[in-house]
């Protein structure tokens, strides 16, 4: 209890300071950087920015987007970069995985003894964090007895689920809303596991095969004891239920998009049967927050914020905040580190034809264009021609090789390093989300904790969520 007290002091605490750090800089923080030369972002950075970082290369930025601690910084930064890089040293939740975790034994199961078969036309990405998240549920059930069944909402073709059934002995029930995805994550079960039984006979025995449900769950308005009796039903509870061994099961989410996440915390806290929750959150621009165009959301319905404290504060964190939050910082570091300078350059083709559209149908401002154009692979005119195809609009020769264009595409490096130093406060828009979420669940009387589980340069989201009641 002691602990938790003094845990939630500190969350506040770092909150209200990061509170007022996205105060000052909110600006910033809230560019759009395919407004970079139509509203002059550039000029709207402070003085001594513009002087330090018209003259820095692009060379020295990744720097500031790693606040490892150094004995000496080897740039002349403006005095506030550095208060802030301080700053974000004591305040931004560690990105990175600890060293003796990394090196842990893992278990002896099926999946290390026939991983090939689990990992088979599965992507590098989403193998790495079905294996890490399935390893870190298997090492809670060794610590903690008999955490067994689990339930994934928003289960998808079952990837996750058929690695942890078949590979690590869980016992699984997956609802899903999308009907393909259901006979799909069924087909693959099965022939998963008839390649699983081939090489190990012994495991007919002992296996229990997932369940996966069409089912579409509204999570808002869910009554918690119908929630329970329907897995009792699905996994057949009633009839192996011994009267000393009540059921319990713990959810699980790897990347539940939105409000999905924070859904799915509050479930966890309204199921008595419900003992445990692990998640790995995403896209948090799509959380529902106070101030939205539509009807304001009640405190049970907000994705962000959720706990009494940050409610109370009136914390809140604009769209742009939250998406830069979603970007995989490490990725674009090393990218400037490999001196990928000119793949870089397509943000300020984007940037240059969002001002020239605008002129042309200030309708289609912030329209979607067609992405995954390579700016070292295509002139700016043959740009603007793939981009725009299908808008319904075409961009004249003379906007394209106007004297405005060519200014604006000779500054192309200032796009680059404003948005350097946009992503340079994206650890810290993350970190408020998850600390408002640990310190919820702490506010509820559960035992809480992040963790870092992936390889943020493979998954940029890898903070684990786990809490228990």
């Amino acid at each position: 209890m002691e602990d938790s007290i003094r845990l939630q002091a500190e969350l506040r605490q770092k909150i209200l300071e990061a509170k007022q750090i996205l105060n000052i800089y909110k600006p910033l923080i809230d560019a759009y950087i395919v407004d970079f030369y139509r509203l002059n972002h550039w000029h709207n950075l402070s003085p001594s920015w513009i002087r330090c970082f018209t003259n820095i290369p692009i060379s020295q930025l990744p720097e500031l987007l790693t606040f490892e601690c150094r004995n000496k910084e080897t740039i002349v930064w403006p005095l506030t970069v550095l208060a802030l890089r301080s700053l974000f040293r004591r305040l931004v939740h560690t990105r990175e995985k600890e060293a003796s975790l990394e090196h842990q034994t893992k278990p002896i199961c099926v999946y290390q003894q026939q991983a090939t078969l689990f990992q088979k036309s599965v992507k590098l990405k989403k193998r790495h964090e079905i294996e890490q998240f399935a390893f870190n549920c298997f090492s809670e059930r060794a610590l903690g007895g008999g955490r067994r069944t689990l339930v994934d909402i928003g289960s998808g073709q079952g990837n996750l689920a058929r690695t942890l059934a078949y590979g690590f002995g869980f016992r699984l029930c997956c609802l899903e809303q999308n009907k393909s995805f259901v006979h799909v994550a069924r087909q693959k079960d099965a022939e998963l596991w008839r390649q699983v039984a081939k090489n190990n006979p012994s495991l007919r025995d002992s296996v229990i095969h997932p369940v996966h449900l069409h089912e579409t769950v509204n999570l808002e308005a869910i009554d918690p004891e119908a929630f329970v009796q329907l897995l009792r039903d699905a996994l057949n509870i009633e009839k192996e239920q011994q009267p000393d061994s009540p059921f319990q099961f713990g959810l699980i989410g790897l990347h539940p998009c939105g409000d999905l996440g924070p859904s799915l915390l509050r479930l966890f806290l309204a199921c008595p049967e419900c003992h445990f929750v692990k998640l790995v959150c995403c896209c948090y621009m799509k959380l529902t927050v106070v101030g939205m165009v539509e009807n304001t959301p009640t405190p049970n319905e907000r994705g962000f914020p959720l706990s009494e404290f940050c409610r109370k504060a009136n914390l809140s964190l604009s769209y742009e905040a939250r998406e830069i939050a979603c970007h995989a910082i490490e990725q674009y570091r090393e990218k400037l580190l490999r001196a990928d300078y000119l793949e870089l350059k397509v943000h300020a083709y984007r940037a240059a034809i969002e001002s020239i559209i605008v002129r042309m149908r200030p309708d289609l401002r912030h329209a979607g264009l067609k992405s995954g154009i390579k700016a070292t692979d295509v002139s700016f005119e043959e740009y603007c021609e793939r981009a725009v195809a299908g808008l319904g609009i075409v961009i004249p020769r003379e906007e394209t090789h106007s004297d405005q264009t060519r200014h604006n595409l000779d500054h192309w490096e200032e796009v680059v390093k404003f948005y350097t130093l946009r992503l340079m406060f994206a650890p810290l828009v993350e970190t408020i989300i998850l600390y408002d979420r640990l310190l919820f669940l702490l506010e509820q009387g559960a035992n809480a904790r992040i963790d870092v589980l992936f390889d943020p340069l493979l998954s940029p989201r890898n903070h684990v969520i786990t809490a228990f009641k």
